[in-house]
């Protein structure tokens, strides 16, 4: 009987091996392709952490140029940056210093976008920083023909400077609203010579719901927002949140209860008694009561049809309650807001427009309520602060400063 052979024929064994070849290249090459991945992966994440942290610090450096100058000294900003980029490169054993991006601007915390500043920019507190490193080598992947990488990576860093002049402490709600700034004791206002620190500051948020020319700051609380409902308008200064805290405006009415100049209060000049009830004034049917120049104490005030309360001299007036002034004024002879102070800790305190008011409101307790057309010369401090339609403020310059305060180091937004 003839056995059978298991030999395989020559040309058979050939084919074989050379497909066992073939596999084992495809298998190399999708090894290295693997190997490449993965050794190369780590090391662009590397990179890209490296560069992570040098924008990072760079933008906050920069940053912290621009809370020290009250955002004006872009120079300072960039040239802080640029050292804190260049050590930190040096460090990490590459000199492309001429690739990174820098850009001072402004931050806009509801749509979270950076904005460059330019020409008109009055004030900038964020810091761009755009970390690059062109043409990082590749190991693994240069046998699959990718021989370089670029790594970019970036960071905004966000200060702030201090606001002032017009305060809603939690919160701003204004109908038709313009602001500018001047200076009392160099002269009157006027529109010529208006200055750009028409400041509306919040420890929360600030709506407005018609047209807006603001020559200042709009600035509500950290983690709140502007919101405009009505038409457009005008803000020529910095629109970013805040950092500080809130000013502190104590109230202090013990002395003034039982030391002040209350004795020397006449009739009015109609000849009638100023108060309703001892130490609740209330002025009526077109009356007026003038006050020398002093310290006054009242539990409450009313100005009902058209009546009026003259000061003639530096005074300062304390309450205890609620004010309304909505059908009557307050007039200061000698319109210079250095020479009323208001220092109120009731609930509420309404001004009537279409008047003048010069001085410095303090209501930190208070809502408080300007009237529509009112035109307020000097410094305006409530708790809820409304402004009805076209309300005018020129916030005296001269007066003791309200800002924000303790602004803490800047921080990352991005």
């Amino acid at each position: 009987m003839m056995m059978r052979s298991n030999l395989v024929p020559r040309h058979e064994s050939n084919r074989r091996r050379a497909a066992v070849a073939v596999l084992t290249a495809i298998t190399l090459v999708v090894l290295l392709s693997f190997a490449s991945l993965a050794v190369d992966l780590g090391f662009v994440r590397a990179v890209c952490g490296d560069m992570q942290h040098t924008a990072d610090a760079g933008a906050l450096a920069g940053a912290s140029a621009l809370m020290q100058s009250d955002g004006e000294d872009i120079d300072s900003a960039n040239d802080r940056a640029v050292d804190v980029i260049e050590r930190m490169l040096k460090s990490q054993g590459v000199d492309a210093l001429d690739d990174q991006i820098i850009e001072v601007g402004t931050w806009d915390f509801n749509s979270r976008e950076f904005t460059a500043a330019s020409e008109t920019t009055k004030k900038s507190f964020a810091v761009r920083v755009v970390g690059v490193r062109n043409k990082t080598p590749l190991f693994f992947a240069a046998i699959m023909g990718k021989y370089s990488t670029d790594v970019t990576r970036e960071a905004v860093a966000l200060a702030s400077g201090p606001c002032g002049g017009i305060w809603g402490l939690e919160g701003v709600r204004a109908g038709s609203i313009n602001t500018d700034s001047y200076d009392s004791t160099a002269g009157s206002y006027s529109v010529d010579t208006a200055g750009e620190n028409g400041d509306i500051c919040s420890g929360r948020d600030i709506t407005t719901g018609g047209s807006f020319n603001i020559h200042g700051d709009v600035m509500p609380g950290f983690g709140f927002g502007l919101t405009v409902n009505g038409s457009s308008g005008e803000i020529t200064g910095y629109t970013t949140s805040h950092r500080g805290g809130l000013p502190s405006v104590p109230v202090d009415l013990e002395d003034a209860k039982y030391t002040n100049d209350n004795g020397s209060i006449a009739l009015t000049a109609q000849g009638k008694s100023p108060y309703r009830s001892p130490g609740h004034m209330a002025l009526q049917s077109g009356d007026n009561l003038t006050l020398a120049g002093g310290t006054y104490y009242f539990e409450s005030i009313r100005l009902t049809g058209g009546a009026t309360l003259t000061v003639a001299g530096p005074t300062t007036i304390y309450v205890a309650g609620a004010v309304d002034c909505t059908g009557g004024g307050i007039v200061n002879q000698t319109q210079s807001p250095h020479d009323l102070t208001i220092k109120s800790a009731g609930p509420t305190f309404r001004l009537g427009g279409g008047s003048a008011f010069y001085g410095t409101l303090l209501a930190p307790s208070a809502d408080v309520v300007l009237g529509a057309n009112a035109n307020f010369y000097g410094m305006v401090i409530g708790r809820i602060l409304e402004l009805k339609g076209d309300t005018t403020i020129h916030v005296d310059e001269s007066l003791p400063d309200y800002e924000s305060i303790g602004a803490p180091m800047p921080s990352l937004v991005k």
